[in-house]
């Protein structure tokens, strides 16, 4: 089944989404269930890339314009070296979570809890919004 999720950081400029497929095999029950195979999918995607970057990275010039256009020029480097445990990946998600770090929304209806029962169709949208810590104390 093909689904689709999207990502915003809140305080990012960037107003359009992109929404990017992602695909599941087995029936879906709960949110906890999407949150974990898109988790390690995208673990798996970065371990593999660190396997498959090249010696020598070069932009075409098409590359450059678009990457200019966007207002960022990078070679895709990657910060670390080392593989990701996708055990630790899903764990830290879970809790990010449960602290509320993210909201995720399923077609623009906001879920709350992880355990809910989830009804999932083709094509879906799962966005996620990075929430962010205000600077200063509370009280």
């Amino acid at each position: 089944m093909r689904l689709f999720y999207q990502q915003k950081v809140i305080g990012k400029k960037s107003r359009k989404l992109q929404q990017i497929p992602f695909f599941i095999e087995e029936p879906v029950i709960n949110l906890q269930d999407i949150l974990i195979k898109l988790v390690s999918q995208q673990v798996q995607k970065y371990n593999e890339k660190m396997v498959d970057t090249p010696l020598h990275l070069y932009l075409t010039d098409q590359q450059l314009a678009d990457a200019a256009q966007h207002g960022k020029i990078h070679f895709g480097e990657k910060k670390s070296d080392s593989f990701q445990p996708v055990d630790q990946a899903v764990s830290t998600m879970l809790q990010a979570f449960q602290d509320e770090l993210f909201l995720v929304l399923h077609n623009e209806e906001s879920l709350d809890s992880l355990n809910s029962p989830l009804t999932v169709q083709e094509d879906d949208v799962f966005t996620f919004i990075r929430l962010t810590m205000l600077a200063g104390r509370i009280w």
